[in-house]
């Protein structure tokens, strides 16, 4: 059974930069808490997507990289990444998910104009794409909504022992992840619960990878929550 993505396991995406001066083939890579990649010889890293900041000094070259405080702007970054889905009595395997992020232009006060992404699951009976938005999770739970009542994502995002601070979540990776205190996660109810719990977390993760501790998330379940399909009930991967 092909498992997806795991935590331990360095991921390398081949994804395409465009921007003013052209389109740039290159490789995303992503180790489930920093990504990197190569844009006409300048290295970028960071944490999340939407911070991809220069590595060192831009190359002395007549196409620089676009910058907004050290972090490349104007453009869009499209790459495929691997993300598991289970089907109705099919065995839960890795499926082509290619995202599309844009990137936009700086502002003079509050950072770049827009941030969106856009979801496309490759699977053998088509292609099921999103609307943009600001967030992975808005993507995911868009892109799930969308697909067929019996198919599921198996992955941090619709796992039973993952949450959100009730402060706030970045672009992707600030999931919190509870697998090593699961008895006491699945006591919370709401925002107090979940902080009684939070000091026990297990480490923040990002939401397209899996581990080995996965687990159907229910209804309701956390602080959350996780909405019902609109077509069905949620039902556990093969």
């Amino acid at each position: 059974m092909d498992r997806g993505p795991q935590y331990s396991e360095l991921q390398r995406y081949p994804a395409v930069v465009v921007d003013r001066r052209g389109r740039f083939e290159t490789t995303l890579v992503n180790d489930g808490r920093r990504f990197e990649l190569e844009l006409r010889g300048n290295r970028f890293a960071g944490g999340a997507l939407d911070g991809l900041e220069l590595v060192g000094s831009p190359e002395n070259a007549a196409e620089p990289p676009d910058l907004h405080e050290y972090g490349l702007c104007s453009c869009v970054i499209e790459w495929t990444m691997p993300i598991r889905v289970a089907h109705p009595g099919v065995a839960a395997a890795a499926s082509d998910l290619v995202a599309r992020l844009t990137l936009g232009d700086p502002t003079p006060r509050r950072g770049l104009d827009r941030v969106e992404v856009t979801l496309a699951l490759h699977l053998a009976t088509g292609v099921t794409t999103t609307s943009p938005h600001g967030y992975m999770e808005d993507a995911l739970l868009d892109l799930r909504r969308r697909l067929p009542a019996d198919v599921r994502l198996v992955a941090c995002i619709s796992c039973a022992f993952s949450d959100y601070n009730p402060a706030g979540s970045g672009f992707i990776g600030t999931m919190a992840c509870f697998r090593e205190v699961k008895d006491a996660y699945r006591s919370v109810d709401g925002k107090r619960g979940l902080f009684q719990v939070w000091n026990e977390l297990s480490g923040f993760v990002q939401e397209t990878f899996v581990c080995d501790d996965y687990e159907q998330r229910r209804p309701g379940a956390g602080y959350r929550g996780w909405p019902s399909h609109p077509a069905a009930p949620d039902v556990d991967p093969e």
